[in-house]
């Protein structure tokens, strides 16, 4: 590094000459060095990082001059495109929520059930996570029916893992309801209800597991009978744990 006595060609010189030399400002005195070179290791962070910046300035000059201006004053001290950018490097996008499928679609099937507590085999949950909405086709109105998530602890024995009280179902239609249960990966959804039927097919099916007449939900290492060819319309979706 060299430190010249008097400032080169004027009194206080800056900047870099040629591409090779800088002179910098240091106290009282002007200092000359060889231009430092940044290293560039393009590491796969650097470049994700730089990706993001520059979708992030692609995203504000997407935006219409009203929506720019509406993050005027969000950021105290900053530019309404400093705020902008300052929220969009922050954001880390989250992969899309897993969609659970539990059950047999809920059809319009040829046969009827009576008063059980059944268990459909067919499609057991892909993932554990959370059922929120449940599809039932009956083929008498419904009452007092409960829907219920089972695992299966040994060969035909089940627990409850969670279950709710949806009430009426009104018969000749799908009919969707709003429910919270809670479900494991490789999980059955199951059902009971005090009257009516439910509709189902006796040939092609995974089958299902049943308990004539008597309410089994909740239950804790209940063994139920099994039949095999079923199809139950009773369905279940919702979404993975994050």
């Amino acid at each position: 590094m060299a430190k010249p006595d008097k400032p080169l060609l004027s009194l206080g010189a800056r900047g870099t000459v040629a591409d090779t030399l800088t002179f910098q400002k240091r106290g009282r005195g002007t200092i000359a060095r060889k231009k430092p070179i940044p290293k560039d290791p393009k590491s796969l962070a650097q470049l994700a990082q730089r990706q993001r910046y520059k979708d992030a300035v692609s995203a504000w000059h997407a935006l219409s001059t009203v929506l720019k201006e509406a993050w005027r004053g969000v950021c105290p001290g900053l530019t309404a495109y400093q705020c902008f950018m300052k929220s969009e490097l922050k954001y880390v996008p989250l992969p899309p929520p897993i969609p659970i499928d539990i059950g047999d679609p809920a059809t319009d099937r040829p046969s009827a059930l009576g008063v059980y507590t059944l268990i459909a085999k067919g499609n057991p949950a892909n993932a554990g996570g959370k059922i929120t909405s449940v599809e039932i086709w009956a083929n008498e109105d419904l009452v007092n029916c409960e829907v219920a998530i089972f695992t299966e602890v040994s060969p035909n024995t089940f627990t409850t893992r969670s279950n709710q009280a949806i009430g009426a179902v009104t018969a000749g239609s799908k009919q969707t309801f709003p429910v919270d249960l809670d479900v494991e990966e490789g999980d059955y959804i199951g059902i009971y209800y005090s009257g009516g039927k439910i509709d189902y097919v006796s040939t092609d099916g995974a089958g299902m597991w049943y308990i004539s007449g008597a309410d089994h939900i909740p239950c804790t290492e209940q063994v139920f009978g099994f039949s095999a060819g079923v199809y139950l319309s009773l369905h279940g979706t919702g979404e993975a744990a994050a």
